[in-house]
Parts: C-alpha cells; sequence; structure tokens
C-alpha cells in the first residue's frame, strides 16, 4: 500500500468515527426528546415507542461494537503494514507508542464500558417512556 492509499485509509477511518460520535451523542438526546413529546399520550402508544426506541438503543449499540471492530482492524493493518516497510506507517505507530507487526485488540475495559453504556441506555429509556413523572 502507497502513501497515498495510506492516506484515504486513515480518511475513511475518520469519516467512521464522525459518524459514530454524531450517532452515538444523537441518539440519546433523540429518545429524550421523543419521551418528552409522548409524556401525554395513552400507556399503548408510549410503549409503542418505547419499543421503537428500544430497537434505536440495540442498534446503537450493534454499530458501536461494529466501529470498534473495524478501528481495531484497522491497526492491525496499519502494524502489518509498517511491519511490511511502510515508512509512514511505521512513523504514525512509533508516535502512538502502539507495537509494530502485532494485532492489536481492543482492551477489556473498553468492552465492558460498551456494556454497561447498552444497559444505561437501555434502562432509562424504559424510564422515560413509563416510568417518569414529566409534570411538576
Amino acid at each position: 500500500m502507497s502513501d497515498i492509499e495510506l492516506i484515504g485509509f486513515m480518511q475513511g477511518n475518520r469519516e467512521l468515527f464522525a459518524a459514530w460520535f454524531l450517532v452515538g451523542t444523537l441518539m440519546p438526546i433523540g429518545v429524550i426528546f421523543a419521551a418528552y413529546m409522548f409524556r401525554g399520550f395513552d400507556m399503548q402508544y408510549r410503549a409503542a415507542a418505547m419499543v421503537s426506541a428500544l430497537i434505536g438503543v440495540l442498534m446503537l449499540a450493534f454499530f458501536t461494537n461494529q466501529t470498534q471492530t473495524v478501528f481495531f482492524s484497522q491497526l492491525s493493518s496499519l502494524s502489518q503494514m509498517a511491519a511490511g516497510g511502510s515508512e509512514t506507517a511505521k512513523n504514525i505507530m512509533t508516535m502512538t507508542g502502539l507495537p509494530i507487526g502485532q494485532t492489536i485488540s481492543p482492551p477489556g475495559w473498553l468492552v465492558g464500558l460498551s456494556i454497561v453504556q447498552i444497559l444505561i441506555n437501555l434502562v432509562l429509556t424504559v424510564y422515560l417512556f413509563v416510568l417518569a413523572k414529566w409534570e411538576k
């Protein structure tokens, strides 16, 4: 892979994380807004909206998992490129302190943090749609 291809590779990675950040930030705001807007509806309508929001939360969880998988796969590819002689890849790996020529796996705390985030989002979604008292 040439240096130009490497730069294109890195740009794709940046676009992926920009989308991940936007979805991960806007999704909870959308759930809160939807729960607030449905607050005056009957329980069956709020429950239906809640199910839709829960599906969205689960889809966000899958997207987050896939993004992490792609990211660490790309880091491993970059590591292999550095081991194969790419000076640009070697410089990037050296500057970031990552090992050259090795497979790079996500740390356990990142996986655990993702699971905690999913559980919090699921519980809060149910609370906002079913249990929250919106009136003062």
